[in-house]
């Protein structure tokens, strides 16, 4: 029988074996095979992720597939990948939880670098992630700078829909196709 503390060292392992794993395929331009299958066994029984960014990127998403496109959208969005994250420190809460402090890096609309310290809380169950929340320092930076790529990449999409063959041209008052 494992005690408190056993467990809470397993499962800071699982954290920072996972952080490892990511600095190692950014190191070395790509996963080994042992590293990506402890990067998908993180992500494998995670059941929920809250991120503190308002909207339209912060919220809270559950299962897999909702998971994936929230963080996908985050990084997207916000300017930054999952390579841009250093993690500083991993500190035991006790069994089944884990608390991490690292600093995210990325880039505003205009090229601008940007750096902020991040704190996520990852829930364990068994050494299997099934939770985690994550709080930026300023995550209204990173809303406003989320706010400004979705309005430019409306309006790229919107001039591009209107210039294509697409049925629903017939919408427009007069039409025909936008000549500008």
């Amino acid at each position: 029988m494992s005690t408190d503390y056993q467990q809470a060292d397993r499962d800071r392992a699982v954290v920072a074996g996972f952080y490892a794993a990511m600095t190692r395929a950014d190191q070395q331009g790509g996963f080994t095979p042992e590293d990506l299958v402890t990067v998908v066994d993180f992500f494998e029984n995670e059941q929920e992720i809250e991120i503190n960014i308002g909207a339209p990127v912060g919220g809270i998403f559950r299962g897999p597939d909702d998971i994936a496109l929230g963080r996908h959208r985050m990084h997207e969005l916000c300017g930054f990948t999952h390579r841009d994250h250093s993690l500083d420190e991993n500190i035991a809460d006790g069994p089944g939880r884990v608390v991490c402090i690292g600093v995210n890096h990325g880039k505003d609309v205009a090229g601008n670098p940007w750096s902020m310290t991040t704190i996520e809380l990852v829930d364990l169950e068994d050494g299997k992630v099934i939770r985690k929340r994550v709080f930026f320092q300023d995550p209204e930076f990173l809303r406003q700078i989320a706010l400004e790529r979705e309005a430019l990449l409306k309006e790229r999409l919107v001039g591009e829909y209107w210039r294509t063959d697409n049925p629903l041209i017939a919408l427009r008052k007069d039409g025909t196709m936008p000549t500008d």
